[in-house]
Parts: structure tokens; C-alpha cells; sequence
């Protein structure tokens, strides 16, 4: 027998409709005792769970006691049970309460009883008639249609075992919770799977999910944390809909954030030179005149930033820093203010400046900047977004799928265009102007145009075109590389050229160059750099397809990266080793290998006449002598990096820090 009570002295008191409520269920309480209950707000939540239930015909429901952080979960059992379940997630409690298991039309037949006595009394007091209408009218759409029996669906059961560390979970699922994932509900009921966690000698029996929320809180351990992740995994692999729920999506950041927390880099204990006091007005600016000689580097800020999977990037504008990777994204102020954080299991499309945009099953939405509130929100049917964004003519272009370009109108997310390459499973895109000229990893290229979405050519290729084309005056030139052989090609691409010209290839020519990377213009001529029988090369073309020479070079070929400099070419490897090459193809200076390779490859980059060449280590060189200014601490895991125009470095470690270090004094020579 099922019993709803609500007190009766907010009809003496006058005012509000606030009071105690009990729930009770063969005479033993559900719920602790609750004192100064908004009673409408009570009585709607239940209303509109039990029209889940019953009009919907959903499995789970859900009611928030927000004043006493507790959760009534509701899960639909076959015929007309329901089990009930009282769970405090935000305390040590977990489960309050329950399971117990209420028929449906007991649980209606209540919740009617209790309702109109409330109305009766409503009726006659001085509370809000729209508030009584309100309640009337919830009480109409739940209770006006008969209960059905819910169908008993055979379901294979799904056991999730992990161990880590001293925590041992164990999840047994064999009625479909891990299955149940409805649109627009709370989901915590169908994370209510029975099971147990073994942790510090203890075995804590009740659902699992609950118990690792509340220990990744009070009791945040690496073993709790690694052991919260891998259910968290385990529960998307399972139904993708869970990557999503805001459940699982909190005890993901509290594992993250944890994690950080725990493995934030410990400072060098090693003596350090005495710098000079910090420039009260801020980073002092750099000698214009004389030879640069010494740079010192100072921390700005530092803030934790997971994004719960391998790999990621850094983007950098003049107002914001953002840290992506292909589901999650971070934004910060240039100064290191947080803006936000978002995650979506459809992909993250993020741009320099801060513009997000985030893909679910259901929906795409965009953020911008610093604003709170979102740009734009558009149903949509699954697309998979990201991790580039680019804004162009009032368009944000952003990959499709990481096969596709999918263009939005970047004041009202209105679908422009989509263009889906056939036979084609990983893609670059280049925009240069009103064209988007799309390399896929079939050998294609095609060229997009941004204003109509029609593919004005294709180009045929036999390799796979795996970098951003560069623009050779009204011509693009691409590199299409294979494991022993690469082809330099040059066609036409920019809009304004007659149609039966557009995508004619000039010249191409093939070159002896395994893992080459992606072209360099400088000073009227094409640079590409790879391997030949194992050791570094870099190849120098004229703009009409001529090799002009080739130069072996110290550098780890599979990893070499190019930058323009001075009519010539510096190139670098993932060691923070660096050549610099005249145009002539002689080598103006070296500079060794420091540390251990990265485990990606990172461009170098230019910034006020400074050359900074990522590695374990970050050094900072004066390009034109490869005299060393400057070097950062070593970081072993650095993923990602960005120079500003200021030369202020912002560098990223997977799974712990961005830190902002800005330059301090410089030291120049003056002839």
C-alpha cells in the first residue's frame, strides 16, 4: 500500500504553499523527514513523472528534491510495476531508500488522492489561482489515460567487471537500464544498476555508478578516479546516448578534474638563474634595434585542463586560447579567465577566437566568446562535427565527419551546405578565399565553393593528400605523399578562372621522399621535406615544377616540419632540432637534438623576429644566427602549443596543464 501525505498547516499560516510531506509504503518511509516542501513544486515534478510513465510510456522518471538533494528515480518494470529508488548523489548517503517496488495504478491512485485534497484546499485559501490551475491541469494530462502493461522485452544481460588499483567494480545489468537512454529525461534511473565496489578493504553493495560519484568526491584517489573513467567509457561503448547524459557528463569532469589536480606538474628543485623584477607594467616589450642575444621567460598563469581522451590541439586569437580535441573543448581569456567547457559525443568545432560549436544526437549548438548563453540551438539528426572551425564570409565551415566540409550560417546555425566525398575516410581542408579545396585521403582534391556548396573541380591523385594546400598566386600547391614516393602538384583553384580551367593541373612531379611533410612557399620557390633511405631531406622546386636541388639534412625524417624564412626554409623535427637552409640549399646553421622525440608533430613558429621550436623542451632562437634565446622547463607529454603576436607561449600537457609564459627581459646588442 502506497501513501502520499502532505501537511496540512500552510492553510493557517497563510502565504505560500509550504509544508512537510511524507511518502510511505507499506508503513515504512521513502523519504527522510522533509520539512518546508514547496508543496506545488512537489506535487508538479510527480505529476510530470507519472505522465512520463503512463502517457509516454517511458522506462525511467525522475524527481528532483532539489531543498534535500535527492533523487525519487522511477524504473517501469514489466506489467505495471514500478521500482522506486531514493538516492542522494551530491552526499556520502548514495542510496536513501528503496528499491521498492509499487504498482502503477497504486502510485496514480496516490498521487490523485493526495493532489485533489491539495486543490480542495488551495481552493479555499489565498494562494495563486494560476498556481491552482497549474497544478489542475498537470493532474489532467497524468491521470487521464488508463495504464498499460509494459511488455517484458528479453534483453541479453551486460556485466561490467574492472580493476584498478585497490577499487574493484563490479556492474550487473540484466533488465536493459544500460540500454535506456530517452531523449529530454534525466537518466539517472537507468545508471541505477545493481552491483558492488571493493575499495580500501571495504565492500560498498548498491549501484555502482552512485557509489563511484560519491567517492570521486570525498575520497579522490587515482585508483576512484581511473576506476569512475572506465565506467564512464564503458557505459558509451555500451549505448552512445550515455556520452551525453548529464550524469555520466559529472562524474567524467569530477574524474577529470581530479586527475589533474593530482598529477599538476611538481616544480624543479634545481637552482635557477635570479631573474630581474617582473616589468610592473606587464610583459616588457622586445628590442627593436641591435642583435637580440638573451630572452627570459616568466609564468603568467596556469590553469588545469582536461579533455578525457588522447590527442588535442591549441588555438590561439587575440581574446581567447581554446583547447580542443574531437569531442571536448576548453576556452580561457588570453589572460587565463575560464569561459567554458563543453563536451559532446557528436564532436567539438572550435575556432581561435573562442566560437564553439557542439554536435549531440539531437542537437548543434554554438557559443561564442565569453557570452553565457548560447548563439544558436538547432535540432539536427546525428551530424558529427569538428575539431576545425573556420568562419568565412558569414560561414562557419567546419569537417563533416572528418571526411566532408559542412558550412552553417554563423548567426543562425541554418545548414548551408554539406559536400560528403565518396570512398573517402579521413580529409583536410584548405580555404583560400571563396574556395575550399578539399584533400582526401583517396588522392582527390576537390574545390568547394563556400558561397553555393557546388564542387566547381576534382583533381585526381594516386596518393593521399594529408595537408593544407598552399597558394602559388592564382594556383594552389599540394603535396601527395605515400610511404616511399611523394608528388608535388600544382593546379588551378581560386574562384575568378575560367570553369573549363578550374582544377587543370599546371605540373606535377614525383619525388624519392617517404613521410613527406607538407609544402613551404618562400622567396618564389616550393620547399617539401621527408626521408630518403631513412635520413632527412628537403627538396627545393621552382614554381614551375623543376627540382632545383636537394639537401640531406640531420633531422628525424619521419617527423620534419617547415617554416619561410628570408627567401629560405628552417626545418625542425619532434627533438627540437632545427636546420636553417639559404635558397640556395646551404645550411646557414644547426642546432641539435635536445631531448626525446614528441609523440606528434608540431610546426615551429615565427613570432617578432623570434623562432620558437616546440619539443620536450620549447627553445626560442634568433633565426637568423640559430642563436638560443631562451628555453622553457621540459615537458615530456606536451601536446600542444601556440605563440601570440606579443610572443607570450602558451603550451598544453595531456591530461594536466595549460601554462602561459611571457617574455621578460630582452638582451640585444647594439653595433
Amino acid at each position: 500500500m502506497l501513501t502520499l501525505r502532505l501537511g496540512e498547516r500552510w492553510k493557517r499560516r497563510g502565504g505560500g504553499a509550504t509544508d512537510e510531506v511524507w511518502l510511505e509504503v507499506e508503513g515504512v518511509s521513502l523519504l527522510p523527514p522533509l520539512e518546508a516542501v514547496d508543496l506545488v513544486g512537489f506535487l508538479s515534478s510527480w505529476l510530470s513523472a507519472l505522465e512520463s510513465l503512463i502517457v509516454r510510456r517511458a522506462r525511467t522518471a525522475q524527481v528532483s528534491l532539489d531543498d534535500s538533494a535527492l533523487e525519487v528515480c522511477l524504473w517501469r518494470r514489466p506489467g505495471t510495476s514500478v521500482e522506486v529508488t531514493v538516492v542522494s548523489p551530491s552526499t556520502a548517503q548514495g542510496v536513501v531508500a528503496g528499491p521498492f517496488t509499487v504498482d502503477l495504478v497504486e502510485l496514480r491512485a496516490a498521487l490523485e488522492v493526495a493532489t485533489r485534497a491539495f486543490l480542495r484546499a488551495a481552493a479555499e485559501s489565498s494562494l495563486d489561482e494560476a498556481v491552482v490551475v497549474q497544478v489542475h491541469r498537470r493532474l489532467r494530462d497524468a491521470t487521464g489515460r488508463a495504464v498499460s502493461p509494459s511488455p517484458d522485452a528479453e534483453v541479453a544481460p551486460w556485466t561490467f567487471r574492472a580493476q584498478v588499483g585497490e577499487v574493484a567494480i563490479e556492474c550487473i545489468d540484466t533488465g536493459g537500464r544500460s540500454l535506456t537512454v530517452e531523449k529530454d529525461a534525466p537518466g539517472l534511473a537507468g545508471l541505477l544498476m545493481p552491483g558492488e565496489v571493493r575499495w580500501g578493504g571495504e565492500r560498498l553493495v548498491g549501484p555502482p555508478f552512485i557509489t563511484l560519484l560519491g567517492l570521486a568526491r570525498r575520497s579522490p584517489t587515482e585508483a576512484v578516479l581511473q576506476a569512475g573513467l572506465g565506467l564512464c567509457a564503458a557505459l558509451a561503448e555500451r549505448h552512445p546516448g550515455w556520452a551525453t547524459n548529464a550524469w555520466v557528463a559529472l562524474l567524467f569532469t569530477r574524474c577529470t578534474e581530479g586527475l589533474a589536480t593530482l598529477r599538476q606538474p611538481v616544480p624543479e628543485s634545481s637552482p635557477q638563474p635570479e631573474a630581474l623584477p617582473p616589468n610592473p607594467g606587464g610583459a616588457a616589450r622586445l628590442s627593436t634595434v641591435g642583435s637580440l642575444r638573451r630572452l627570459t621567460l616568466s609564468t603568467a598563469w596556469t590553469q588545469a585542463v582536461t579533455l578525457g581522451e588522447a590527442g588535442g590541439q591549441v588555438s590561439l586569437s587575440r581574446r581567447a586560447i581554446v583547447v580542443h580535441s574531437a569531442t571536448t573543448a576548453a576556452v580561457f581569456s588570453i589572460a587565463g579567465q575560464p569561459w567554458r567547457r563543453l563536451q559532446a559525443s557528436r564532436g567539438v568545432a572550435a575556432s581561435p577566437d573562442g566560437t564553439v560549436i557542439a554536435a549531440t544526437e539531437s542537437h548543434v549548438t554554438c557559443f561564442v566568446g565569453d557570452q553565457v548563453s548560447a548563439r544558436w540551438v538547432r535540432d539536427t539528426n546525428g551530424l558529427k562535427v569538428g575539431p576545425g572551425l573556420a568562419l568565412v564570409q558569414g560561414r562557419a565551415i567546419t569537417s563533416l565527419g572528418g571526411r566532408g566540409v559542412l558550412a552553417l550560417e554563423a548567426s543562425t546555425g541554418r545548414e548551408a551546405f554539406r559536400f560528403d566525398p565518396q570512398r573517402t575516410q579521413r580529409s583536410v581542408t584548405t580555404v583560400l578565399g571563396a574556395r575550399a579545396v578539399v584533400g582526401t585521403d583517396g588522392g582527390d582534391l576537390y574545390g568547394v565553393d563556400v558561397r553555393d556548396g557546388q564542387v566547381r573541380f576534382k583533381v585526381q591523385g594516386g596518393q593521399a593528400s594529408r595537408w593544407p594546400v598552399s597558394r602559388l598566386r592564382s594556383d594552389a600547391v599540394a603535396v601527395l605523399s605515400g610511404s616511399t614516393q611523394a608528388t608535388v602538384a600544382c593546379f588551378a583553384a581560386l574562384p575568378g578562372k575560367p570553369t573549363s580551367e578550374a582544377g587543370s593541373v599546371r605540373w606535377s612531379l614525383s619525388l624519392s621522399l617517404e613521410h613527406a611533410c607538407g609544402q613551404v612557399i618562400s622567396g618564389g620557390r616550393i620547399f617539401v621535406a621527408g626521408g630518403e633511405n631513412g635520413h632527412g631531406v628537403v627538396a627545393c622546386l621552382s614554381t614551375k615544377g623543376a627540382r632545383l636541388w636537394q639537401r640531406p639534412v640531420p633531422l628525424d625524417a619521419a617527423t620534419c616540419s617547415l617554416i619561410a624564412f628570408s627567401r629560405g626554409v628552417i626545418v625542425t623535427d619532434s627533438r627540437g632540432a632545427s636546420v636553417r637552409l639559404l635558397p640556395d640549399g646551404s645550411a646557414a646553421w644547426v642546432l641539435g637534438a635536445l631531448d626525446e622525440p614528441l609523440a606528434q608533430r608540431l610546426a615551429p613558429t615565427l613570432s617578432r623576429r623570434v623562432l620558437v621550436v616546440p619539443g620536450v623542451t620549447v627553445r626560442l632562437i634568433e633565426p637568423g644566427s640559430g642563436l638560443l634565446l631562451a628555453m622553457t622547463p621540459a615537458q615530456p607529454e606536451l601536446t600542444g602549443y601556440a605563440v601570440s603576436p606579443r610572443l607570450s607561449i602558451f603550451t598544453w600537457v595531456e591530461g594536466g596543464l595549460l601554462t602561459c609564459l611571457r617574455p621578460g627581459v630582452a638582451l640585444s646588442v647594439v653595433d
